[in-house]
This record gives C-alpha cells, sequence and structure tokens, in this order.
C-alpha cells in the first residue's frame, strides 16, 4: 500500500493545540523553576513528568522556544516516542531549529519506522538550506502513479507554501528531478504564484505545455499569469488560443468573452455571445448580456428585441424596463424613455431610474423639478447608503449646470445627515478643488484617510492635487505611491504618478506611466499629460500628433486644447 503525503500545518497545528498564549507570563522563566525545584535524578519518571508539566505551562504562556525545550527533556527521560514527536513538532512550530534537530534525532531513535516523521527531517533540511535532501526525502514519499501521483503534487505545494518563498530552492531541486513529467512543472508554478514569482511560475507553466500541450488547467494558469502582471493582450491571446484549441469547451467560450468584455474590447466581445446565445437560448443571463452589449455597441434593434425578451422574465423585467429606457433615450424619445423609467419598481436599477428621471428634467431646464424628485426619492428612502447615493446624483446634476457652490453646499447639508461618509466627503473635495479652495478639500481627503489610510483613491487625489499645483511634490509622489501599490491597474493613478514624476522634472520616468494610462483609458486629460511629457523630451511632433488624435475623439476638450495652444506658443 503506497504511503500517503499528508499536510504538516495541522499536524503543527495539532501537536500545538493546548500551546496558547495566555494574557501575560510570568516573569520567572521555566528554565530558572527547573533550577530551583528540579527532582532527584534518580525519580526519572518523575522528573519526566515534571518537565512535560513546565513545558505545557510555557506553551499556555506563549514560550514557545521554552516548552519545546522542556518537552525535549521530558521525551529524553522517559524515552517516549510520543512526546519525542510532540517535541518535534512544538521546536518547529517554534522555528527552534537546534531544538527541532535533537527532538527528531531522539523520535528517530525511538521510533524509526514512523510514517510521518521524514515532514519533519524535510523542513529542517529546508531551513538549513540542504535542498537537495529535501528534494530526495520528498521524492522518497512519492507514489509511483496515477491519480495518487497528481494528489501528491497537490499537498507538496500546499506543504511547502507553508515556509514561504525559502521552499522555492527545493521545490526547484525536486522538480529538476522529474524534469520530464508536467506535473511536476506544474507544481513548481503554482507555488510559484503563492509567492507572486510570475517569471518562473510562467517559465514552469510553458515547459508543461511543452510535455503536455492539451492540458487545459495549464493553459488557464498560463492566462491567470499574464493577467496578473498587466499583460492583458497576451493573456486574451492565451485564453483565444485555448478556445481555438478545445473549440467544443463552451464554458471556456464564455470565460473568453466575459475576458473580453473585462478588457473593454466590445467588438470582439459581441459575436462571442451572439454565438453562445445561438446555441443556448434558454439562457436568460447570456440574452442579458447581448442586449447590453448590443445598447453599448449602438445596434439598437438587437438590444431592443433581446429586451423585451427578458421583459416576459419576471426576474429580468426590472431591468430590461431600465435599459429599454435607456435605449429610447439613445434614440431622442424622450417620454418612451420616461415611460420604461417609471416601470422600474424593484432591483438594483430602481435608483438607477430615478436618478434618470431627474436627468431627463434637468436636461431641459426643469432643474427645480430635478431636484424636486430626488428630494422625495431621499424622503421615501430609509437605506443610508441609497440617500447618500441621491444626493450625490443632485450634485452632480448641479455640477453639470455650472452651480458647483449650490453643489457644494447640498453636500455640506448631506454630510449633516451622514457624517463622515467618505463618498460625500471625496466628491466635496473634488469641488472645492475646483473652486480652488485647496485647504477645504485637502481637509476633506485627509479625514477619508483618517477613516482608512488605504483608500486609494484619496491618497491619489491628494497626491494629484499636490502634484497640480507643484507644491509638496515629495509628499505628493509618496501618496500616489501608495495609491498605486493598492490600485496598480488604475489608469487615474497611473496618469498621477506620470504626472508627479513630471512635475519633478523625470520626464523619462513619467512616460511609462502616462503610456500605460492613456492604453487603459484613452482620456483627453491623459493625453494632455503625456503631450507635455512629449514635449519636453524634445519629440514635439509625436506630442502634437497625440493631440490631434485625441482632439479627433474628443473635439473641444478644454485640456487638450489648452495644452496645444501652449505648446504651440514654445520656442
Amino acid at each position: 500500500m503506497p504511503r500517503r503525503l499528508v499536510f504538516l500545518l495541522p499536524l503543527l497545528t495539532a501537536a500545538c493545540a493546548t500551546v496558547t498564549p495566555a494574557p501575560a507570563p510570568e516573569p520567572q522563566t521555566p528554565e530558572a523553576k527547573v533550577i530551583q525545584r528540579e527532582p532527584a535524578a534518580e525519580d526519572l519518571r518523575g522528573a519526566s513528568f515534571y518537565y512535560l508539566i513546565i513545558g505545557e505551562l510555557a506553551g499556555q504562556r506563549g514560550q514557545l522556544t521554552d516548552a519545546g525545550r522542556m518537552y525535549l527533556e521530558s521525551a529524553r527521560l522517559s524515552r517516549d516516542p510520543r512526546v519525542a514527536e510532540r517535541a518535534t513538532r512544538i521546536a518547529l512550530f517554534a522555528r527552534d531549529q537546534k531544538t527541532a534537530g535533537h527532538a527528531l534525532a531522539l523520535w528517530s531513535e525511538l521510533e524509526p519506522e514512523h510514517a510521518e516523521r521524514w515532514q519533519a527531517d524535510m523542513l529542517l533540511s529546508i531551513r538549513a538550506g540542504r535542498d537537495a535532501d529535501a528534494a530526495r526525502l520528498i521524492d522518497q514519499h512519492f507514489p509511483a502513479q496515477g491519480e495518487t501521483r497528481e494528489t501528491a503534487w497537490r499537498q507538496i505545494v500546499s506543504l511547502l507554501a507553508q515556509e514561504g518563498p525559502g521552499a522555492m530552492p527545493a521545490m526547484h531541486a525536486l522538480t529538476q528531478r522529474h524534469a520530464n513529467e508536467g506535473e511536476a512543472w506544474f507544481a513548481l508554478a503554482r507555488l510559484a504564484l503563492q509567492f507572486k514569482q510570475f517569471d518562473t511560475a510562467e517559465s514552469a507553466l510553458n515547459k508543461v505545455l511543452r510535455l503536455e500541450p492539451r492540458r487545459k488547467d495549464a493553459w488557464i494558469l498560463l492566462a491567470g499569469t499574464y493577467f496578473s502582471t498587466g499583460r492583458i493582450d497576451a493573456g486574451l491571446n492565451q485564453v483565444k488560443a485555448m478556445v481555438e484549441q478545445f473549440p467544443k469547451d463552451q464554458d471556456l467560450r464564455l470565460n473568453y468573452a466575459r475576458a473580453l468584455i473585462e478588457a473593454r474590447r466590445y467588438d470582439e466581445a459581441r459575436p462571442l455571445f451572439a454565438e453562445l446565445l445561438r446555441k443556448n437560448p434558454e439562457d436568460m443571463d447570456l440574452r442579458y448580456t447581448v442586449a447590453l452589449l448590443a445598447l453599448d455597441g449602438k445596434d439598437l434593434g438587437t438590444a431592443e428585441r433581446e429586451l423585451r425578451a427578458l421583459l416576459k422574465v419576471p426576474e429580468r423585467a426590472d431591468a430590461a424596463a431600465y435599459y429599454l429606457g435607456r435605449l429610447e433615450e439613445q434614440r431622442g424619445n424622450e417620454r418612451a424613455a420616461r415611460d420604461w423609467y417609471e416601470r422600474v419598481h424593484e432591483g438594483e436599477l430602481r435608483l438607477d431610474a430615478m436618478i434618470r428621471l431627474a436627468t431627463l428634467s434637468a436636461r431641459h431646464g426643469r432643474m427645480d423639478e430635478a431636484r424636486a424628485q430626488l428630494a422625495k426619492a431621499r424622503a421615501d428612502i430609509e437605506v443610508p447608503e441609497e440617500r447618500v447615493r441621491l444626493f450625490l446624483a443632485e450634485a452632480g446634476l448641479l455640477k453639470d449646470a455650472d452651480s458647483p457652490e449650490a453643489a457644494l453646499k447640498l453636500l455640506d447639508e448631506a454630510l449633516i445627515a451622514h457624517p463622515g461618509d467618505p463618498d460625500l466627503l471625496y466628491t466635496r473635495a473634488l469641488l472645492a478643488d475646483q473652486l480652488d479652495r485647496f485647504p477645504e478639500a485637502e481637509a476633506d481627503l485627509r479625514a477619508i484617510l483618517a477613516q482608512d489610510p488605504n483608500h486609494p483613491e484619496a491618497l491619489n487625489a491628494l497626491g494629484f492635487t499636490l502634484a497640480q499645483r507643484n507644491i509638496r511634490l515629495d509628499e505628493a509622489l509618496e501618496l500616489i505611491d501608495k495609491a498605486l501599490k493598492l490600485s496598480p491597474e488604475n489608469p487615474a493613478i497611473l496618469d498621477s504618478m506620470g504626472w508627479v514624476l513630471f512635475r519633478q522634472g523625470k520626464f523619462g520616468e513619467a512616460e511609462p506611466f502616462l503610456r500605460k494610462a492613456y492604453a487603459r483609458e484613452p482620456d483627453g486629460e491623459i493625453a494632455a499629460h503625456l503631450a507635455e511629457v512629449l514635449n519636453a523630451l524634445g519629440r514635439r511632433d509625436e506630442a502634437f500628433k497625440l493631440l490631434d488624435d485625441a482632439l479627433a475623439r474628443e473635439p473641444g476638450r478644454g485640456e487638450l486644447l489648452e495644452t496645444q495652444k501652449r505648446l504651440r506658443q514654445q520656442p
């Protein structure tokens, strides 16, 4: 019968089940107590029991190193393999390598055939840097073949993951011993991903696919590695190749279509979803997605057909009515749009429908009516988060109507009703900054950070505001850097990082951040910042071409026009 691999962490946890810290240890150490009260040497049984009790008490005080040493003393006197095993596991848990080594040697002497002792030996080898020895020990306890061998590789990954990145050399050594086995490279990739060693994972997965070209889990993991490192196009190409490799796998095709949506590649996603819907006409989730993609692509005929079909599905009727309202807005038929919005009574889009109704009123100059609609909606709603959202919607309408002072006053009232709400504070800060009331903006952003020091949007907004004013640039860089670590793919934060580096005169360092931001979101403001950097690098023609292209997409955009005018005036 093959020997089974088992996880070490549960064993260590079980070994220390009663070794839990007490509120405060006594000042006197267990060793001092032993010196004062050690029993007579001839009473081995009593001495062994004494050390056992002292070890247990030390563990309860959280003194795990002392506990392991006391258990080892007890095992030496009693010659009990169970106590030696417990001493080994406690010492390993405490990372007391010397005690663990002595305890393991005693355990090996007392119980040479114990099936699980090799795991402790392996951990000690890893911690001592004897990676080849660790790999050899693992290898000796592998089942020969079949499903049990695949399970064994998974267990090894789980076991070594508990040791941290220091276990990677042993995993490399083990993989080299099985270099012709795809499962070995797959295990290496999984462990590397645990520690975010993406280059190692990618290399290992490519070796898996050379050995086993149709191994689907390796294809998926490799695509995930690309996505995790921000290589969106490479990830999508990998998934596309998987779809071609496994053409009958509809789940894979669906995941590819969803990944395209995540990457905002809607034109490529639409035909995939349409094909999936043809094959699965009863799938209402697919129908809903096809409808929204058609609406986004201005294929209003397809969108209307699918949304009207969804009206017949009770759990989708409110959402279908809401999006039929959006569809009629695109057609310019606002009366029909109102009729649809008024049919939305339940669900997560109910509030959106209320806000759209108010927006239609404001669009035609009926701001008092719009504000009254939102005020009535707030009065009828008890959920604080929904009331906050309605305040924010009203403030947005006022801002769009060139009434930022009125919007600011409304937000003051909202914060009286909802003190400290981060969304209200954030919106008020942006408005105050727009009105050149920087101290008020900074106060609100710092109030958010006092509640949540890791709020990426507030960190970014404060850092960008400082950079925009060209003041306290070192602090701005620190704030934006922290925001970027929290949200590394956020185009607004990438833009801020590029802009603060530009302000510091680090033009070469600024360009990659702005290019990455612009690739993710081709926004006019980001284009203006990138053009500034290109101009500063002496690449004026490239800067003006970028501005022209951006203005073709967003004609009349203020930041673009202002930047273009100013750069043309420079010699």
